[in-house]
This record gives C-alpha cells, sequence and structure tokens, in this order.
C-alpha cells in the first residue's frame, strides 16, 4: 500500500505538471468558445473506441487464458483489463499493468507459472505491433522531416530521463541482495514458466495468433480516437494519415518511465496534433485526447481496484 499510494502522488504530480504547462501555452479567451462548440456525437463515438480498446485488451488475455484451462467470465475480464489500465498508468513502463495482471488471474486459482506465462504472452503480442509498425513509422518520420526532428526530440527527453532513472534506482537498491531460498524460488518457477511458454509455441498456437490480432487491433483503435476528437473540433482530418503522425509519440509513451508516459504524451500531443487545430483548441484537445484515450478507464480501474483489494483483505 505504501508504494501504491507513492505512485499514485508521483503520476498525479507529474500529470498536474504537464496538465498546467498545457494549459498556460494554449489557453485564451477563445477557449470556452471552442470548448462550447464541441461536437458531443464525436466525444461519445472516441469514448466508444476507448471502450472498444478494453475490449480487444481482454479479448486478448482471456484467449490467453483458455488455452491453459483458467476460465472466468466476460465482466472479470473488463476488470482486469481496466485494473491493468490504472497500474500501467502509475509505473513507469507501464510495468505495472503486467503485475496487476498477475495478481488478477491469480485470484482465479492459477498457479503463479500459468500466470506469469499468460502475461508474457500478453506482452509479447503487444511488442509485436511495434515491431511491425517499426519501419513504417521510420519511413513516414523520414517523409516529414520537421515532424521527425520533433518526434526525435521526445525520444531524446525519453531516453534521457529513462537512463536518470535506471542510475537512480540502481544506486538506491545497489545492496538489495536476494536470500538463497528467493532465488531457488525464483529458479523453480522460471523452469515452469518457460516449459509453458512451449506449451503455448507449440499445442496453443491458435491463442497465440488470436493475442497477437487483438493485440494489432487494440492499438489501431488507440490511433482512431485522436482523429474522431479533431472532429468534434469541426475540422475535417484523413485518419489514416493522423494514425500514422501518431506513431513515433505512441512509441515514446510506451517507452517513458514516468508513470504511464505522462507528461510525454501531453507534451507531445502539443508538438504532433499542431497542424491540425488553433492553439487555442489545441491545449482542450490533448488533455480530452489523454482522458478519453487513458486516464477516465484508468479512473475506473482505481475504483474496481480498491473494491477488490478490499474484498480480498476481508478474506484473508
Amino acid at each position: 500500500m505504501k508504494y501504491f499510494i507513492k505512485a499514485i502522488l508521483a503520476f498525479t504530480l507529474i500529470v498536474g505538471v504537464s496538465m498546467a504547462y498545457v494549459v498556460y501555452k494554449t489557453f485564451n479567451k477563445c477557449t470556452l468558445k471552442a470548448l462550447s462548440s464541441l461536437h458531443i456525437k464525436y466525444i461519445l463515438f472516441a469514448l466508444f473506441l476507448g471502450f472498444l480498446y478494453q475490449t480487444f485488451d481482454m479479448l486478448r488475455i482471456m484467449s490467453l487464458s483458455k488455452a491453459l484451462n483458467l476460465r472466468y467470465s466476460i465482466f472479470y475480464g473488463y476488470l482486469i483489463s481496466v485494473i491493468n489500465t490504472f497500474a500501467a498508468t502509475i509505473t513507469p513502463l507501464h510495468i505495472g499493468g503486467e503485475l496487476a495482471s498477475v495478481y488478477m488471474l491469480k485470484r482465479k486459482g492459477a498457479h503463479l507459472h500459468k500466470t506469469m506465462s499468460i502475461v508474457t504472452m500478453k506482452t509479447l503480442s503487444g511488442l509485436f505491433f511495434f515491431v511491425a509498425a517499426f519501419p513504417i513509422t521510420v519511413f513516414y518520420l523520414f517523409e516529414k522531416p520537421k515532424l521527425g526532428l520533433n518526434v526525435l526530440k521526445i525520444l531524446g527527453i525519453t531516453l534521457l530521463l529513462a537512463g536518470f532513472l535506471y542510475i537512480t534506482l540502481n544506486i538506491f537498491y545497489k545492496s538489495n541482495i536476494l536470500s538463497t531460498k528467493t532465488k531457488l524460488s525464483i529458479k523453480y518457477t522460471l523452469r515452469k514458466y518457460i516449459a509453458t511458454i512451449r506449451i503455448f509455441l507449440r499445442a496453443k498456437r491458435s491463442s497465440v495468433f488470436f493475442a497477437f490480432f487483438y493485440s494489432c487491433m487494440l492499438y489501431i483503435t488507440f490511433l482512431c480516437i485522436a482523429p474522431v476528437l479533431i472532429r468534434a473540433f469541426g475540422k475535417n482530418v484523413d485518419i489514416v494519415n493522423t494514425a500514422l503522425r501518431q506513431l513515433g509519440l505512441l512509441y515514446s509513451i510506451y517507452m517513458s518511465p514516468t508513470p504511464g508516459g505522462s507528461g510525454i504524451g501531453e507534451i507531445g500531443g502539443l508538438t504532433v496534433f499542431k497542424p491540425y487545430l488553433s492553439v487555442y483548441e489545441l491545449g482542450v484537445f490533448v488533455i480530452l485526447w489523454r482522458f478519453v484515450s487513458q486516464y477516465f478507464a484508468a479512473f475506473i480501474g482505481f475504483i474496481c481496484f480498491q473494491i477488490i483489494l478490499l474484498k480480498d483483505e476481508k478474506k484473508l
């Protein structure tokens, strides 16, 4: 609970500072007019795409769970998805999402090596999209040198933050030595974990294929949220071009050492979406985009996680 509270405080601080910067740079007397003229139907459609994003995430982990005879309801699958989003949002490099998934799957009686295998295959399926999209991203940024330079700056800041965080953690936890008993336990779990991964790749290939497919659909849905929200401001944009323009930012958000890509997503959004909107509309859009694409589901996940922790505490 101590680390949990610290993570939320760190996330709140970074988001608060980045949002304040967005407001300072873009808000003026015309901003209220932009807010009053928003087309609600496009905002509702963007929220539906956010729900669709969670649906593909739910289907991905559910298909992998069924492959190892771990079954649960669709409602519980959505719980895993939103709690995953919440935990990923408050931790660096989205690491907390994987840990939250392990916890939620273990609640259904699965052994640790099975939950680790399911979560790892889920992570690999997500990595497949980034590997497949990398040459497309490089080619697109090469064709748009100004955008490419700005994205490289964002990536550079991201890597600098990651290096600083790594050095800091290495200094503070240098003396943290695992006990022999813990090492043996980890070694035993990893052996069973590797064996289960082999089962996935040999006998459960259809589940792996569907997981990869759902991951691709998940990120494509994410990339469609921004162009729909831009249309809420009365602007007609090409969905494919807008989605391609976001790819570099997507890499930065998921590589960011800040909780859930906070700060990087907001500041990077000002650069990436600048050509589509006027200055007084841009800040409102970026805040709305981050809320719809991530923070809304994370808030729901936060509430659900609190309820589940309270129930588990009563059982203990």
